[in-house]
């Protein structure tokens, strides 16, 4: 009887574990409801590389477009071709919510890129990444010294 307790109990700590590292995934209903937080076209009304302020005509230049999980940047201050990119993983049970994304053309093409980001409303947010792939942003804050990009993107009204 002593062993079944014990078996019984070594059972379910392991089931119990077991369902924390499948928690870890977050919900697909929410990972759909936040990529649809994004879908359309966004202008950038604000930017910072490497705690640099971005250039009033590159901002006024700047646009992404969200499509399902492929997204297009234009971007003038990182490359003067369409960055195409695929997002690969989004959870928003993080704090911060991080974005998982592929370049697939553009510089540092084939990297994948970790960002942090977070909803200013419904039609405005900010993301903050490290356009080499190399290092995850753990909060967003001053970016100088660290090569991390910081936007600031508005919905177009359409």
């Amino acid at each position: 009887m002593r062993v079944n307790i014990l078996w019984l109990g070594t059972l379910m700590l392991l089931l119990g574990a077991g369902g924390a590292v499948m928690a870890a995934d977050p919900p697909e209903d929410e990972v759909k409801a936040e990529l649809q937080k994004f879908q359309g076209t966004w202008v950038l009304v604000a930017g910072e590389m490497d705690g640099k302020k971005v250039a009033e005509e590159h901002v006024k230049a700047s646009k992404i477009t969200f499509d399902g999980n492929k997204v297009m940047v234009d971007t003038p201050h990182q490359s003067h071709e369409t960055i195409v990119a695929t997002i690969m993983k989004l959870d928003p049970t993080k704090t911060p919510k991080e974005m998982h994304w592929l370049r697939t053309t553009g510089p540092n093409a084939g990297t994948t890129m970790i960002a942090i980001y977070e909803f200013e409303g419904a039609d405005q947010y900010k993301i903050r990444f490290d356009p080499v792939g190399k290092t995850v942003p753990k909060e967003f804050g001053p970016t100088e010294g660290t090569g991390h990009i910081w936007h600031t993107w508005r919905r177009v009204k359409q």
